[in-house]
């Protein structure tokens, strides 16, 4: 018994791309298309004149190889950059730096007793469907919806007065949301 594969036999595609080339009757083709040329209207026939040359042509010079400003964009790598974000508990960020870097723009409110985060919201003239797309990426550990008495909540509004950052204080640890780019809220561990 014989086990070698048998080589599959060699085709030579030129000699059979010029058997078949050689196998057309010119004659007749010329001949049919002559007919299908002539049942077409006037002005079917000179617009076809002129745009198939054209279609050669544009098929035939290639196009610069030039791409968009967003898909060279998107193309470069990637680059990390390192934002130093404190999430330490608020009640030990009572340091000098942390003083001096308050600004008008970040408020505290201190969580009374029975206040809600909706109530938080309210007295201090937040949107609430802020707090809801909040809500939306709260996580599993719930800390927007388990505020406790003497608890710290900070905000960061914008210029035009809308929530820029929530921080809160959850179990020794802050927990911060952001505005991101498309409207929506993103938060940090």
């Amino acid at each position: 018994m014989n086990r070698r594969k048998k080589k599959k036999p060699q085709v030579d595609y030129l000699e059979l791309a010029k058997e078949k080339f050689n196998a057309i009757d010119w004659q007749e083709l010329k001949q049919r298309v002559l007919e299908k040329w002539n049942l077409l209207p006037k002005l079917h026939q000179r617009a076809l004149m002129v745009l198939v040359p054209v279609l050669a042509i544009l098929l035939i010079i290639p196009l610069p190889n030039s791409k968009p400003e967003q898909e060279q964009v998107s193309s470069a790598p990637s680059q990390r950059v390192e934002v130093n974000i404190n999430t330490r508990s608020l009640s030990d960020q009572k340091s000098a730096q942390q003083q001096s870097l308050a600004s008008d723009a970040w408020k505290e409110y201190e969580v009374k007793s029975g206040d809600t985060l909706a109530q938080v919201f309210r007295n201090n003239g937040l949107a609430m469907s802020d707090l809801s797309a909040l809500v939306k990426v709260e996580g599993s550990d719930k800390p927007l919806s388990r505020i406790k008495q003497g608890q710290l909540v900070r905000f960061k509004l914008e210029e035009s007065g809308q929530l820029d950052i929530l921080q809160l204080e959850k179990n020794n640890q802050s927990v911060m949301f952001f505005r991101l780019s498309d409207g929506g809220f993103g938060r940090s561990k």
